[in-house]
């Protein structure tokens, strides 16, 4: 006599009455990876004490195989921790794939029951999950009353009394693996940005990006990469893949923005004219220090921008036309994160003066002896002041002495140094900034 028959004998040897109150059966629903084992728990509300139940399940053959079925919670608990007296597993019935199970609380003596209760598992399918199981799917796992011939009912015994409750399906959802770990590189310590990496461990539909916790970006499934902005503190910066509408777990990485520290300010800024040229204008030269790094160094005149120099510069040198208004130079040096670190600002007068040469003393458009006496008797002799006084300041050192008249005899009959500039053409006086000048000078036009 088969199990179908003891079971239907026992079923129908106790069927008197009526019952009343909730009465279900429901499978549950799991997630499990592709490859692995799973457990599925069957569940049953009673209203009564429940002495026996039986149901079958189907299942999708190409995705899970059935490995055995376990007592549940409830069902081991019986008969003083034993379990159920009766617990028949049939894991390829008729009319599968799907799995059978017919159990009986106890046999006689003191009966045991399944106490009344919600949500008490009365039983644990086991599958082994295909490993070409697709990612983000679902494979059902369908109470039916079709298995096992004659076909098995979905059926409790309660008070003598069989009762059919409602079923629910549950599913086996084919778990989504994570993407690797991200790796952050190229963090920009200006703008807080990066790029992250990762490889895909499966084929995704999307590509989720979380900082923070917040989604920020939803990219392609094959995507490898993004750039994100880094939190300005230590918080998690993750990916997740999607297949199938199904979202696979975090990866993620802790990581913050760079801390940015800005470079030291230039300092010593030196403006000076190096040239005055007749008729066309001055030359300039700016120098200043600085240790960086500057992303560029700005030139400005009266607030007009002349040049963007690299940060390492540390002079500029230019034109200025004449005017009798200075010029106001500005010195701007600019971190790498392209804001102004600090600004040094200097102003150089571009004046035409009388043109001349220096050394003629006399003022005669020659230079020879001449001179020297002509410097000897301002000096000395009573002559009164020079037509022009820059040319007889004969060494340029902004002083009328000595000195001068020495130093031209030595460029005369010592093969001494010529005089500083304008020497021996006409030209104005490129170092004009001290107390002597050039009242008139008829040998140059």
């Amino acid at each position: 006599m088969n199990f179908r028959v003891i079971f239907a004998f026992i079923l129908a040897s106790v069927i008197t009455g009526s019952v009343h109150g909730q009465y279900s059966l429901d499978v549950t629903d799991i997630v499990s990876a592709a490859g692995s084992n799973t457990q599925v728990s069957v569940n049953i509300d009673n209203a009564a004490p429940v002495l026996g139940f039986s149901f079958g399940v189907t299942h999708d053959g190409s995705v899970l195989t059935p490995l055995g079925i376990d007592q549940g919670a409830i069902t081991s608990q019986l008969n003083g921790g034993i379990g159920a007296e009766y617990f028949f597993e049939d894991l390829a019935p008729a009319n599968g794939p799907g799995v059978i199970l017919a159990c009986i609380t106890t046999f006689g003596g003191s009966l045991d029951s399944i106490p009344v209760g919600t949500g008490q598992e009365v039983a644990v399918l086991n599958y082994s999950v295909s490993a070409t199981a697709a990612p983000g799917t679902f494979t059902p796992l369908t109470p039916v009353t079709t298995l096992g011939n004659p076909p098995t009912n979905i059926v409790f015994t309660v008070g003598g009394v069989s009762v059919f409750p409602t079923s629910t399906g549950g599913n086996v959802a084919i778990a989504v693996p994570a993407p690797s770990t991200p790796v952050v590189s190229n963090a920009d310590a200006c703008t807080c940005n990066a790029m992250i990496s990762w490889s895909n461990n499966a084929n995704y539909n999307s590509i989720q990006i979380r900082v923070a916790g917040s989604l920020v970006q939803t990219l392609s499934g094959t995507a490898t990469s993004a750039m994100v902005t880094l939190p300005l503190s230590d918080d998690t910066i993750c990916v997740r893949g999607v297949a199938n509408g199904v979202e696979s777990a975090d990866a993620c990485v802790l990581d913050s923005c760079p801390v940015f520290t800005p470079p030291a300010p230039i300092a010593n800024l030196a403006c000076e004219l190096t040239s005055n040229v007749p008729g066309t204008g001055c030359e300039y030269l700016l120098n200043w220090t600085g240790t960086g790094p500057y992303s560029a160094i700005n030139v400005s005149i009266d607030g007009v921008l002349v040049a963007t120099l690299a940060g390492t510069a540390t002079s500029s040198s230019g034109s200025l036309p004449f005017s009798p208004a200075g010029a106001n130079f500005t010195v701007e040096a600019v971190d790498i994160c392209g804001d102004s670190v600090n600004t040094l600002s200097c102003s150089l007068l571009c004046e035409e003066g009388p043109t001349f040469v220096r050394g003629d003393c006399n003022v005669d458009g020659n230079n020879n002896i001449a001179d020297v006496v002509s410097a000897l008797s301002f000096l000395f002799g009573g002559a009164g002041t020079p037509q022009c006084g820059d040319a007889c300041d004969l060494n340029d050192d902004g002083a009328f002495d000595i000195s001068d008249p020495v130093f031209l005899l030595t460029n005369l009959f010592s093969n001494g140094n010529n005089p500083p500039a304008p020497y021996p053409d006409c030209g104005l006086d490129a170092t004009d900034t001290d107390a002597i000048d050039c009242a008139n000078f008829p040998p140059c036009p």
